[in-house]
């Protein structure tokens, strides 16, 4: 009896120390998790500075937050009616794009006015450092024209009867000084061989003799006046700097597309609420909590134990996404993000899935030990589960290559969340169940199933 007591004692005694490595392992990770849980919603002060939540430092969009607005009103410098104002609309919102915003209303209103058919025009956008000037890009009005010749400024137009542009193309940062940005300009082949042809002849005429060249924009100066030579161009494109991005991008802009054919007069901008109405931030929060809340209550009535393992699984991937949405440069999250955070998900929920059914099946058809079958579930489920959300990738880069607005940010939150959906299923979800079945003592009855377990 004093001997089968005292192996009893050592038995209970290995228990305790193999449990005590995951318990203390589990217990540091679950007090992470928690703490960027608290980081995540909670704002609390620190010295003289207030911290704001991981969720509050999401960039969000125009149509989550509202932003500013601006009335464009036809001006009486007009010398002809606007007869297409859908033309005129369609050109404001290609260049808002290719500024870089994604999200953003531009709309025709009648006027109010007795006797005034003209309409007045409506922008609202999101509020950034450089959207009163965009706003000024954009309306700008004017044809674009070249100057140059052999004097230092009052050059004559040039070019007047030909095509000058091809294209103009933001390069960004071409050297190592990160200051400087640059744009490139690319000539039709008849100018390019028209200037040459003027710096030849400036040249020959005497040898100190420069030819400078400058572009407008209506009477706004896009490049200034300054001296050239073959040099400058690299085929028919030359590059062209500027101190800073923003400055670049609209050059690029105007010099690709010109200005508007009507003049417009701005109104002071004023704040705007979400196209969809107040709170929508909060909303969207609500219904992301939503769909996390409901697959931790299936998980844990399908899985019983294993729900453990599933639901912290998912939420670290909740937590990484949202980390990854402040650490990703450039990205803006709209309703279409929040819809493709929403997608990953529901994705990565149906790849836990895959595992736990797996497992529950093989324990309730074959005799092998739980340790083994939940070996052999990962193993089985690798490649359905990387196929799954290498599906979800390929589609959110074609969709972020090809589409605009709404879609583009999708895309975004939708391929950010296919790369954490395999870690967080595949790598999360296996150290979770490393951690958690241990303490367990790889229970099948923890596990839900009632079947006696075999050898391994």
């Amino acid at each position: 009896m004093g001997v089968q007591k005292s192996e009893k004692v050592v038995q209970r005694s290995e228990k305790k120390i193999g449990k005590a490595k995951p318990i203390t392992l589990l217990s540091i990770l679950c007090v992470i998790m928690t703490a960027l849980l608290v980081l995540s919603f909670v704002r609390f002060p620190i010295g003289i500075k207030n911290f704001n939540s991981f969720v509050g430092a999401i960039d969000l969009d125009y149509d989550i937050v509202g932003g500013s607005a601006y009335t464009l009103t036809l001006s009486e410098e007009n010398v002809e009616e606007v007869e297409d104002v859908e033309s005129v609309l369609d050109t404001l919102r290609f260049r808002m794009r290719a500024l870089g915003y994604s999200e953003f209303s531009v709309k025709a209103l009648q006027s109010t006015e007795t006797g005034v058919e003209d309409y007045e025009i409506r922008i609202e956008a999101k509020d950034t450092d450089s959207l009163d000037t965009d706003i000024a890009v954009v309306t700008a009005y004017g044809e674009i024209s070249v100057y140059g010749g052999t004097a230092s400024s009052g050059n004559p137009e040039i070019l007047t009867d030909i095509k000058v542009l091809e294209k103009a193309e933001y390069l960004g940062n071409l050297t190592s000084d990160t200051s400087v940005f640059h744009v490139g300009i690319t000539f039709t082949e008849e100018a390019y061989n028209e200037i040459i042809k003027m710096i030849d002849e400036a040249g020959s005429a005497e040898s100190s003799t420069s030819f400078y060249m400058g572009i407008n924009l209506g009477e706004t100066s896009l490049l200034p006046e300054s001296s050239i030579s073959k040099t400058f161009f690299t085929g028919r494109t030359i590059s062209v700097s500027s101190s800073d991005e923003t400055s670049a991008r609209q050059m690029a802009l105007q010099l690709n597309s010109g200005g508007l054919a009507y003049i417009y007069e701005i109104s002071d901008k004023v704040s705007v609420t979400s196209p969809y109405g107040e709170d929508v931030e909060l909303k969207c929060l609500i219904v992301i909590l939503a769909i996390l809340a409901i697959a931790f209550i299936y998980f844990g009535i399908a899985y019983r134990g294993f729900g453990i393992v599933t639901g912290l699984s998912l939420l670290a991937f909740a937590i990484l996404e949202a980390l990854m949405l402040i650490a990703v440069p450039g990205i803006t999250l709209s309703i279409g993000g929040v819809v493709g955070i929403g997608l990953a998900i529901i994705l990565t929920a149906i790849a836990l899935s895959l595992i736990a059914n797996s497992i529950k099946s093989e324990l309730n058809n074959t005799e092998k030990t739980v340790k083994a079958t939940v070996k052999k579930a990962y193993k089985e489920m690798l490649l359905p589960i990387i196929g799954l959300f290498l599906a979800s990738a390929l589609v959110s880069g074609s969709l972020f290559i090809f589409a605009t607005g709404a879609l583009r940010s999708f895309a975004i939150t939708m391929g950010i969340g296919s790369i954490i959906g395999i870690v967080a299923s595949l790598v999360f979800s296996r150290m979770f169940s490393a951690l958690v079945l241990p303490i367990a003592e790889y229970s099948e009855k923890f596990l839900g199933v009632k079947r006696v377990g075999g050898e391994e």
